[in-house]
């Protein structure tokens, strides 16, 4: 477990923390009565095009000044006359009401161009998280099909928010939810038992989804195939049914088939929760224990023999449940068949430690980052999972309504630390160049088609080596292969998660693949080129000396070292939102920077500023390449 002592504040932290007490002084000198935490002060770095406005900026003036009942302009100017420098920051001014700072770009480039060589790696990484135990729920596929692009989005948002966790040291549970009890897996059960065997010639999980599409066909010309199927699902159920043992052996040659996908694109898990072995270890009842309280079971009328809760209940405590035309939401069916919302209340119980499922794990499959994805199992031995203090659970936006009455169920019973722990990260559909997706249509079938995560990746890849073979920006044509993995899902990553969550995705080649910007290819190149400038320019030595550090200016070098004292503000709030597409804005922000920065001030040309620019791109090296890190994408040093 890593120290946090070892995490240093950022610079721009830093920086702004001198601001303010520079300002908390000049405030109460000059306003000693007035309550300024009224106020709310608000801090924010100027963009660099705005140089003359200066660094940091505060409004601070506005909120006095409807306090003290007069100008914000007026009060504006006596803070910026009154606060003194410090360390890093020269001056202020005031300008329309505002009090602005402007940074030493000399003291301040030494802070961050120092920093990042002595952290290295580490630079950007945060100790915000103080270890507490946090779970990342993806990509939970049924195991009945190969992974399709909406699948892919889910994994890829898990993957990636679980390196942004950890990076800012909180310790995380990779888990994936393996539902093998439900409709998917009694289809494909029906198949395997009706249809024939497999032969071997393709990937499983293709193999099985061709399988299940095939079987819909069949239900459609036989209705009595549907009646064979719903008896499936109740046997699957069946502890030591024939059904259950074969029913979870075509599952688990699903999922390893799910990890050769997963792989390929660097994903990985800690552990997989089986429902089966969740129905064995009658988690559903004691959920049902605990929640007790809130929950009712009608003798009459249309929820007769169910057991519900009901919503009247739950609305004072979500607005977003008023004027629902529901009254109550079912957890379990009057057949006896738990809900959605049942079986996940029942899991979350678990999760936060409400109570105790008794499971056993065994090893399920080594993985290529040289750790083990633990399973559920009937055999092996108890580990420390779950039992956490937070949740993040990965679910296509159409399970809103449903993560929302889940959440709120813990509320109603006096866990509230639950429900506000709980975090439902929505994300919107995928769609490639305008085509629709339907798992059950079977559109993953056919020839040329684009719809697998697999058939994905290797579109990617054959495009990004014909891009790669012809490219004059890639020089290197004896790795060309290689250069073509890496610019490939370099470019369906960053094509992903460059988009808010919650926002569908219609997925162009065109942008993914453009190395002139918006891209992930367009990042990777900023980097092998920044690399091919210091193998040119022999650079060495990261020692700076004073003289070095006064060829700075306030232009784009200034801009671009701000930028880069920014890297751990940047992944905090990426790791506080969930929000993947805060670092994919700031590496493009980096991308372009350099790009203005490299045309306009020489490097290797730069005389007596030749050794600092060196030091800037060297930094910038580190900065991107442990940025893109954590998105699962590998730098590739010469292109």
């Amino acid at each position: 477990m890593q120290d946090l002592k070892e995490f240093a504040d950022s610079p721009s932290s830093l920086v702004k923390r001198e601001f303010v007490r520079a300002l908390d002084d000049a405030i109460n000198a000059l306003y000693g009565g007035l309550k300024k935490e009224e106020a709310n002060m608000e801090l924010t770095l100027s963009e660099p095009t705005e140089l003359n406005l200066g660094d940091i900026s505060s409004s601070i003036a506005f909120k006095l000044a409807k306090i003290a009942k007069t100008s914000p302009v007026g009060i504006a100017k006596e803070i910026a006359k009154s606060a003194k420098p410090t360390e890093h920051i020269l001056r202020f001014e005031d300008a329309n009401g505002y009090v602005n700072a402007f940074v030493d770009e000399k003291k301040y480039a030494e802070l961050v161009l120092r920093d990042i060589t002595k952290r290295a790696k580490g630079y950007g990484r945060s100790g915000v998280g103080k270890h507490q135990k946090v779970i990342v729920e993806y990509p939970s596929v049924n195991p009945a099909h190969p992974w399709h692009v909406g699948h892919l989005r889910n994994a890829l948002l898990g993957s990636v928010i679980s390196n942004i966790l950890e990076a800012c040291s909180y310790d995380v549970e990779r888990e994936d939810y393996i539902d093998d009890l439900g409709l998917q897996v009694a289809t494909a059960l029906w198949g395997w038992n009706n249809m024939g065997k497999y032969s071997g010639s393709m990937k499983f999980d293709q193999w099985l989804g061709e399988l299940y599409v095939k079987v819909n066909a069949e239900m459609q010309k036989r209705p009595e195939v549907k009646q064979e199927i719903d008896g499936l699902v109740k046997k699957l159920e069946e502890v030591g049914s024939q059904e259950s043992r074969t029913g979870r052996e075509i599952a688990e040659r699903c999922v390893a088939a799910h990890q050769q996908t997963a792989f390929a694109y660097g994903i990985y898990h800690d552990v997989m929760i089986w429902e089966s072995d969740i129905v064995k270890a009658h988690l559903l009842s004691k959920a049902l224990d605990v929640s007790s309280e809130i929950l009712e079971k009608p003798g009459e009328g249309k929820y007769a023999g169910a057991i519900i809760v009901k919503l009247d209940k739950i609305a004072p405590l979500a607005r977003e449940l008023e004027g629902s035309r529901e009254d109550a939401k079912v957890i379990i069916r009057s057949n006896g068949a738990a809900t959605y919302i049942g079986k996940d209340f029942a899991f979350h119980a678990w999760k936060f430690g409400l109570i105790d499922a008794g499971f056993r794990y065994k090893k399920f499959i080594e993985q290529p980052n040289g750790k083990a994805i633990y399973s559920t199992s009937s055999e092996g031995s108890s580990m420390k999972f779950g039992n956490v203090k937070r949740a993040i659970n990965i679910i296509d936006i159409g399970q809103t309504y449903e993560q929302l009455i889940m959440r709120v169920m813990f509320s109603l019973i006096g866990h509230r630390e639950i429900t506000d722990n709980i975090v439902h990260l929505a994300y919107g559909k995928v769609n490639i160049e305008g085509e629709k997706l339907s798992g059950r249509a079977g559109n993953w079938l056919g020839e040329g088609r684009n719809y697998t995560a697999d058939d994905l990746l290797s579109e990617a890849t054959k495009r990004a080596m014909e891009i790669a073979q012809k490219s004059e920006k890639i020089s290197n044509k004896e790795s060309v292969e290689q250069i073509a993995r890496a610019i490939a899902l370099s470019a369906v990553k960053f094509e992903y998660l460059r988009v808010a969550p919650e926002k569908e995705i219609v997925f162009s080649w065109n942008t993914a693949l453009n190395f002139e910007g918006n891209s992930g290819p367009y990042v990777m190149y900023t980097y092998a080129r920044a690399r091919k400038i210091l193998a040119r320019g022999n650079f060495t030595s990261q020692d700076l000396s004073q003289g070095d550090i006064s060829e700075v200016t306030r232009g784009y070098d200034f801009a671009l070292i701000k930028k880069m004292g920014e890297a751990q503000e940047v992944v905090e709030k990426a790791c506080a939102e969930s929000r993947p597409n805060v670092l994919t804005d700031y590496l493009l922000d980096l991308s372009s920077l350099f790009s203005k920065f490299y045309e306009s001030m020489p490097v290797l040309k730069g005389e007596r500023a030749r050794e600092v620019r060196l030091a800037i791109v060297f930094a910038l090296t580190v900065v991107l390449e442990n940025s893109l890190s954590l998105l699962g994408i590998s730098t590739v040093s010469e292109m």
